[in-house]
């Protein structure tokens, strides 16, 4: 494929899943470009070294809205839409895996974007919940016909995209208004990367197509999970020429949770961690071992800081 790559969105916390990303890509891609869009300033020069991975972060992203304002936990991956290196690009969080040929998904001919295709409509609650809220887009964006889109809205985690679909203005616009209106728009770009989704799509802009090409993994039990996406000594089983992208959306596939199914990441994670360090058996997960709490520290101290920050904002409005 063409002036085509896979862009991974990662900050510090989900870096060790990023490796993970990244080794799913080349184990069933082959040697497709990836490139990193980076929220922080922590080394990523393992990947740069083991895949090939182009960066981009705040200092060589060319747009100076972009630097200020699309970095951080629900914006970062916009930047692709404008800075990606290729038109044509596959966009991944950190915390997902690519299972099978998914790129048979790319259907640039007929479409500028390509989405998941969601498994189930939601009703005006989970709208609210996990989109936005109704009411609110109804008084501001008035020739929206959300209700057209209630078994569409799908989770942002993976999409096929066309860079410069969208204007850098419009973005401002988004931005600006999330930011006069915070909570109308959920879950960071989610919510309002939807909504600009089917309003281009709904005002003849862009040419959208719809797939079912993720899976969300909180909607499966363990069970269900383990026999679909069998590891094996030898690597993953694709099982039925299946192609789809795997979501750890909910809790994260560290190596030893009980809560979700996480041998694909595992494996793939070895596999980063054997091309990086040679390590194999034992030594390979202890070193997982140790990632793993090192993110969860990090977890905790950042979910505490954030509560502090909120506390001091609300003694500071009281007085």
């Amino acid at each position: 494929m063409e002036d085509f790559g896979i862009i991974v969105a990662c900050c510090y916390q989900d870096y060790l899943f990023a490796k993970g990303c990244c080794a799913s890509i080349r184990h069933f891609l082959g040697d497709v470009p990836i490139c990193l869009i980076v929220d922080g300033t922590f080394s990523v020069s393992s990947l740069e070294k083991a895949y090939n991975v182009r960066i981009l972060n705040h200092h060589n992203v060319t747009h100076e809205l972009l630097k200020k304002r699309s970095f951080g936990w629900g914006k970062t991956k916009m930047i692709a839409f404008w800075e990606s290196p290729w038109k044509h690009f596959l966009v991944l969080d950190a915390d997902t895996n690519v299972w099978g040929n998914v790129l048979k998904y790319a259907d640039f001919k007929n479409y500028d974007a390509v989405i998941d295709k969601p498994r189930y409509g939601y009703p005006d609650d989970k709208v609210c919940e996990f989109f936005f809220e109704i009411s609110a887009v109804e008084k501001y964006f008035p020739d929206f016909n959300w209700q057209a889109h209630r078994h569409d809205y799908f989770c942002t985690g993976t999409f096929f995209g066309t860079r410069d679909i969208f204007s850098l203005e419009e973005y401002i616009e988004i931005l600006d208004f999330t930011e006069k209106h915070p909570g109308i728009f959920k879950y960071g770009e989610m919510g309002f990367l939807n909504f600009m989704l089917f309003r281009a799509a709904d005002n003849g802009k862009i040419r959208l197509g719809q797939v079912p090409m993720q899976l969300i993994v909180p909607d499966f039990e363990r069970e269900a999970m383990q026999k679909r996406f069998p590891v094996e000594e030898t690597g993953p089983v694709v099982q039925n020429e299946e192609a789809i992208v795997i979501h750890w959306c909910g809790p994260k596939p560290r190596l030893s949770t009980s809560q979700v199914y996480p041998e694909p990441m595992s494996f793939c994670r070895r596999q980063f961690l054997h091309n990086e360090r040679g390590y194999t058996g034992t030594t390979a997960n202890l070193w997982l071992k140790l990632e793993d709490y090192s993110s969860l520290v990090n977890v905790y101290k950042n979910k505490i800081l954030r509560k502090l920050s909120q506390r001091r904002q609300r003694l500071l409005t009281q007085k």
